[in-house]
């Protein structure tokens, strides 16, 4: 099961895949999520300028996303909450950006998953304050990165909201 994480930007849109896999039973049952592995597939950031219209960092991100989708074919998608936003027009312009997101996961009949942040530095670190260095590293770690210099904060943010959604694995729906 591969699942894509967004954290959603209006300047950076960060990305991230991972693929659970893992033995089957002797009878061929899948085993409990636990004991399977979570494996790095891909992740990145969609970077535009902020001199470019809304409407067209809009496009920018839905086509982009729209390819890594096509690409990698996640059977569920997760995206960070809005919690606060110090800048009420930014925190708009973030919310189209989610609604862009959550367009996708419809358009390819994604399940979709919110997680807030501090929920996911709790699956992470254990500590629900704790800095995006920190997120990034435990997810460097879990995932067995060897070229840590090509995750971005973006994309190690979109890779540890995969993570908390495994670790929500009631929510995965395994057969």
């Amino acid at each position: 099961m591969r699942i894509i994480g967004i954290d959603p930007g209006t300047i950076c849109c960060g990305y991230g895949i991972v693929e659970i896999n893992g033995p089957q039973s002797a009878d061929g049952r899948k085993q409990a999520i636990a004991n399977r592995d979570p494996v790095y597939i891909t992740s990145g950031d969609i970077r535009m300028s902020s001199k470019k219209p809304l409407p067209d960092r809009l496009k920018i991100v839905y086509d982009s996303l729209k390819q890594v989708i096509a690409e990698h074919s996640p059977s569920q998608l997760c995206m960070e909450k809005i919690f606060y936003h110090k800048s009420i027009r930014s925190a708009f312009a973030l919310g189209l950006t989610r609604g862009i997101v959550m367009l996708l996961a419809a358009e390819n009949s994604l399940p979709f998953f919110e997680y807030n942040p501090t929920e996911l530095k709790m699956a992470l670190t254990g500590y629900g304050r704790a800095e995006k260095r920190q997120v990034r590293d435990m997810v460097i770690r879990i995932l067995k990165l060897e070229r840590t210099s090509d995750i971005s904060e973006d994309s190690s943010d979109a890779l540890a909201l995969v993570i908390c959604h495994i670790n929500s694995s009631n929510k995965l729906n395994l057969k």
